[in-house]
């Protein structure tokens, strides 16, 4: 609050630019190489209005009709709505067994020549899951090898406890960053419980980035200042 009114009394609260303020791109350079042990630049990143906004500009960027995103059940509820919005089909994976964590043969049966994506969240909104290293490190190589996105939904991945590490998804990364197609979202709300802010982020090879601040410039201009 202090810090909001302060900026109110200095009259900055004119348009950002569209991908975030350089100041928090800091930020999540910083964040990316402390928490993923990863370097990148203000190229890889956009800012946008919360996770779900980073996301959906991505489904735009990146979908064509009729191309499937591919996720596991349980989901968040905004998944599969946002896959079709952005004119693609989504393809949930039921694991056999009844447990909230589906194995890599079971995504792997799903993949076919129209899908372009999957969609991992862990820990998992609403089940609370946490996928194993092992699943996540075999899900990044196989999107590798069948030149899929990987869409790394992080917005609970500091919130893990138990004496358990978050998982670091370029640990098994091997495409350097510039051709990657491993994006990586993360935001406020739930590892600040800042919800009411609407500040999340990607970040990303440099093409998809551009692709997605043009997007977003035009759905919403970009991030509120206060808020950023």
């Amino acid at each position: 609050i202090i810090n909001c009114t302060a900026l109110l009394n200095t009259g900055e609260v004119r348009y950002t630019p569209a991908d975030g303020i350089p100041a928090l791109k800091k930020a999540v350079i910083r964040y990316t190489e402390e928490n993923y042990d990863r370097v990148v630049t203000p190229e890889n990143v956009i800012i946008s209005n919360g996770a779900k906004q980073a996301i959906m500009v991505l489904l735009y960027a990146i979908l064509e009709p009729k191309d499937e995103v591919i996720f596991p059940a349980p989901y968040w509820v905004s998944y599969p709505e946002m896959v079709k919005l952005a004119g693609g089909v989504p393809i949930p994976v039921v694991p056999e067994d009844g447990s909230f964590h589906p194995t890599v043969k079971e995504i792997e049966e799903v993949i076919g020549s129209y899908t372009k994506a999957i969609i991992l969240n862990s820990p998992n909104n609403p089940s609370g899951v946490v996928y194993s290293d092992e699943f996540i490190g075999q899900i990044v190589e196989l999107c590798e090898k069948r030149d899929i996105w990987l869409i790394m939904d992080d917005t609970y991945n500091r919130l893990i406890f138990d004496g358990r590490n978050p998982t670091n998804c370029y640990n098994w990364a091997r495409k350097p960053l510039e051709s990657s197609k491993l994006v990586v979202i993360n935001c406020v709300s739930k590892m600040y419980a800042m919800t009411g802010f609407r500040i999340g982020w990607a970040v990303g090879n440099p093409t998809v980035i551009a692709a997605m601040t043009n997007i977003q410039s035009q759905q919403t201009s970009g991030p509120s200042a206060p808020s950023q």
